[in-house]
């Protein structure tokens, strides 16, 4: 179900069109109720169990029936008291919930099903379960930056094909409506591509060769991971074109910094335990780097107008207004478009909006200052899940996967500094199972998946050596008198 639901998610505008929405929603419920019935339970450790819980209670406290007058006495709410005092031609009287708009409370409230299940079905995946899922995503990322090339590609000639209705017409945007959003996608699962391709640049015969880098690079091709390597290559770049067309200017910068982080963080680790020596890494930074700093001149090239140009400055500022009036409570998740009106800028005219263009902001205009709190626990939980993935060990492939999990959380938590991509299903889906993987314990991952891997591509004779080191004294003995069937006995040996 966790596949079908990542399968569905972005198909229909990212899951913002009210029935997508509704069937994920009843998919991320199934999900839960698996997860939490199955005799084998996610491994949660406190503090995430904490942050988990508090999510659902923040909107459970803005939907409790509290004394009006408690209501209206609250900072900021006067405004909103004298307008429902003459709507409903009378003063405050009966019990209303602190929320300023329940319907959109419990609609934001609905919506955190699709990722809280995604993160909890994840913690209960292994290795490979992950690995495959991770695959899936990758598909679906690139399928989007190829379809987001096609719309590019003909809305030159006039007329875009594939368009989403309502959605951006000037650059690639996938099947969501915003190109910020599609950017946001890519953004995230660049690194998880990166990180696959950097594990992947590792055999156990190029590992055994010695010589020259360029000896072990020469067996490595003669190996069978080459193919699945040029793949995670093809894929990386397909996704650096779709966020480079989609014309995000703050997508196109955090993809810069992805190659940054992701190259500097792989590069000395290639295979696992850097493969191909100095020389390898040296090769790797190079290119890493290079393709990062070549994309500089690409954010005034291809990027639209800037934060500044677009009236994101004047909206930062009157979000930042009306949560100083509204301390320490807010006006309830998902109310921002409601609770803003009184603040919009003149300049913007007849035109009203309905996000703060900053996740970090709108949080604190809904839920006051219980939003800081959990953000401050989130980025506790983070940084210290760092220590536990960095290793100065060799990796393996699921280490290589969590840490490419990191950054694309990283790069989106950035992002959402201007704009609001967590407020679409589909990249919470993506967000939630990133964070699934990278917050998995480092020792469960570490375990049968990459065993199984290498087992498959050791050769017969070094998996019987493999398999007579890890027998009894007995067994080997027994093994030791039955040759392997490619050997040809000595006849002479008595």
């Amino acid at each position: 179900m966790l596949a079908l639901l990542l399968v569905i998610a972005p198909l229909f505008r990212a899951g913002l069109l009210p029935l997508a929405s509704m069937a994920l929603q009843l998919l991320a419920l199934g999900i839960l109720v698996a997860a939490l019935w199955s005799a084998r339970a996610p491994q949660l450790s406190p503090l995430e169990i904490a942050l988990l819980a508090a999510l659902p209670a923040s909107v459970i406290l803005y939907l409790i029936p509290l004394p009006a007058a408690w209501i209206d006495a609250l900072p900021g709410r006067a405004l909103y008291a004298s307008a429902t005092g003459l709507l409903t031609d009378g003063g405050a009287s009966g019990w209303k919930p602190l929320s300023l708009n329940p319907t959109a409370t419990l609609n934001a409230g609905l919506g955190l099903l699709v990722p809280l299940a995604v993160f909890i079905g994840c913690r209960r995946l292994d290795a490979g379960s992950l690995l495959r899922l991770t695959h899936l995503l990758l598909g679906i990322a690139a399928a989007e930056a190829l379809l987001g090339l096609i719309q590019f590609g003909t809305v030159q000639n006039g007329q875009m094909l594939f368009a989403v209705s309502g959605g951006h017409t000037d650059s690639a945007i996938g099947t969501y409506a915003n190109r910020n959003h599609l950017s946001g996608l890519l953004e995230m699962t660049l690194p998880l591509a990166l990180a696959l391709l950097f594990s992947s640049l590792d055999t156990e015969p190029a590992s055994r060769t010695h010589g020259p880098w360029r000896r072990r690079a020469a067996a490595f091709l003669r190996s069978g991971r080459s193919m699945q390597v040029i793949l995670y290559a093809s894929t990386a770049l397909m996704l650096l074109l779709g966020v480079i067309f989609s014309r995000s200017r703050m997508g196109i910068g955090m993809t810069m910094l992805g190659l940054v982080l992701g190259t500097l963080l792989f590069a000395p680790r290639i295979g696992g335990r850097n493969a191909f020596g100095v020389t390898g890494t040296i090769v790797a930074l190079v290119l890493g780097l290079g393709l990062a700093i070549g994309m500089t001149p690409v954010l005034s090239r291809f990027s639209v107008e800037s934060v500044t140009e677009d009236g994101r400055g004047m909206i930062f500022t009157a979000t930042l207004t009306g949560i100083g009036e509204r301390l320490p409570l807010g006006t309830g998740p998902g109310t921002i478009p409601d609770a803003m009106r009184a603040f919009a800028p003149v300049e913007l005219g007849s035109k009203f909006f309905n996000h703060a263009h900053n996740d970090y902001l709108e949080w604190t205009s809904d839920v006051g200052l219980i939003a800081p709190a959990l953000i401050a626990l989130a980025l506790l939980l983070y940084l210290r899940q760092w220590t536990h993935v960095y290793s100065r060990a060799p990796w393996t492939r699921a280490r290589f996967l969590q840490a490419g999990a990191g950054i694309g959380l990283l790069l989106l938590a950035l992002h959402e500094l201007v704009d609001y991509n967590l407020a679409t299903p589909a990249n919470q889906a993506v967000f939630a199972l990133l964070a699934g993987i990278f917050f998995m314990p480092a020792g469960k991952l570490d375990g049968a998946g990459d065993q199984r891997h290498r087992a498959r591509n050791l050769s017969p004779n070094r998996q019987h050596t493999d398999r007579l080191a890890n027998t009894a004294p007995d067994e080997a003995d027994l093994d030791r008198a039955s040759p392997p069937a490619d050997q040809i006995e000595n006849p002479f040996k008595d």
